[in-house]
């Protein structure tokens, strides 16, 4: 998720304002931005649009099998949409070169009609006036949802995507965060289930290390975890604790909490005894989850059918599970997140064919068809009553599934994008002896800091 890797942390910030007061700069040159367009789009009278034969363009970051069934699903609705609306998909890489992407489209003023956004990315696209918010959309009495339709959307996904009333995403999917388990190891340490406390996690990764797995492909290397310097787990060892990384009015950064101390503390503790050791390459933590070598691994519910083909394809082909991650209170608690998608200020047409393409997207059979393809959770409930077989076929996607009640999300705040990898580099500074009292009230600091940029 993060953008401008090449620059340091301040220089980023001072693009992001740049780039911000450059859109601001051209929406007041005639031609330069969509300005004018969207202006008269805000005067159109919704219901009297009409879409026939627009064509829009969606930039994804879908690759291999999911591409293949998004361009399949874009296919079918071009074929079967009663207003002859063509939807163009354009791959434009991984989320930050898209995020970089539309930063320069704003400032060009050729924007795309739709495409993939974090909710963080979104609100700064949104304060650079790029974005169409859908609340007209949703509810209009032509063009709109029924409030039964309404209903069924799950509230928490919707709310996600809902920055100070404005709705400047729509909701596709979702993931959650897992903690991934070899049951044939716990059950040679003694266990019957996995961790439901961070203190029995703890002890089970110390007899991890001590106790190396019997189908391990190297013995002489054996631990519960490794840790993967990570804004999303990071919110996840926090929210499972009962604790949040930013205030309740969403105004302040929260990282000398207790209960964020008592997550740095405890990986720092776990790897000065060799339990658990610092993610060193990209999915490292699932190769050697693979070949049995890591009790634990932490990662998004959406990769299951990738760790499966890392243990049964690659790997010793023993039996794992997924739950939820480690809690303190009586509930689990799973960190929910996910890209959604944005519609961006164009003309009335494009915008409104757009949201035809999105609303069609998410109803109860698509979302089915895109749940087989992609491992993601629906954006819907009724999605459930299409996926008995899948459900069949898939029971740890079914156990995980249920846990979508208990979810809980990130950071919608602009500059959050910044913030992660503030977040990234204190984890890697507690992982190599950095003193957690130095390094999370600086964090705080430099994550306050870039609320004043907005």
């Amino acid at each position: 998720m993060a953008g401008f890797p090449a620059l340091g942390r301040k220089e980023k910030m001072v693009v992001i304002r740049h780039m911000l007061g450059c859109c601001v700069l051209l929406h007041g040159l005639a031609g330069c931005a969509p300005e004018e367009t969207a202006d008269v789009a805000a005067k159109v009278d919704l219901e009297r649009v009409d879409p026939t034969g627009a064509e829009v363009v969606f930039w994804y970051q879908h690759t291999a099998t999911r591409e293949e069934a998004l361009l399949a699903m874009i296919d079918e609705f071009n074929r079967t949409n009663p207003d002859q609306i063509t939807v163009l998909g354009e791959f434009s890489g991984k989320y930050s070169a898209i995020y970089n992407k539309m930063m320069v489209s704003l400032q060009a003023g050729t924007l795309p009609d739709l495409l993939v956004a974090y909710q963080n990315q979104a609100v700064i696209y949104h304060l650079a006036d790029g974005l169409v918010d859908l609340t007209s959309y949703m509810s209009s009495p032509r063009w709109g949802l029924s409030e039964e339709a309404r209903a069924d959307y799950i509230k928490a996904f919707l709310d996600q995507d809902n920055i100070d009333g404005a709705q400047i995403c729509f909701p596709p999917n979702r993931s959650v965060e897992v903690l991934y388990y070899n049951l044939d190891w716990l059950e040679e340490l003694g266990y019957s289930q996995p961790p439901e406390t961070w203190s029995e996690f703890a002890q089970m990764c110390r007899e991890a290390r001590d106790q190396p797995f019997s189908l391990s492909r190297n013995p002489g290397r054996s631990l519960g975890f490794i840790f993967e310097a990570d804004a999303s787990r990071l919110a996840t060892m926090v929210f499972t604790r009962g604790g949040d990384v930013m205030n309740a009015g969403r105004t302040a950064y929260s990282f000398t909490s207790g209960e964020v101390r008592e997550a740095m503390v405890l990986m720092q503790q776990l790897m000065s005894e060799r339990a658990a050791e610092l993610l060193a390459e990209p999915y490292g933590d699932q190769k050697e989850f693979a070949v049995g070598q890591v009790l634990f691994v932490m990662r998004s519910s959406s990769g299951m059918p990738f760790m499966s083909s890392a243990v049964n394809d690659d790997g010793m082909g023993f039996r794992w599970e997924a739950a939820a991650p480690p809690h303190t209170g009586d509930r689990p608690v799973v960190n929910v997140y996910g890209a959604s998608v944005s519609v961006c200020r164009t003309t009335p047409e494009r915008q409104l064919a757009a949201w035809l393409f999105l609303k069609w997207f998410t109803e109860p059979e698509q979302q089915a068809r895109w749940v087989r393809a992609s491992n993601y959770f629906p954006a819907r409930r009724s999605t459930a009553r299409e996926l008995d077989t899948y459900f069949a076929e898939n029971p740890r996607y079914r156990t995980v599934y249920d846990l979508l009640d208990y979810g809980r999300s990130e950071p919608s705040v602009a500059g959050y994008q910044a913030v992660r990898r503030l977040i990234e580099e204190a984890m890697v500074e507690v992982a190599q002896g950095g003193k957690v009292d130095v390094v999370l009230p600086r964090l705080e600091r430099e994550a306050n800091a870039t609320l004043e940029e907005f």
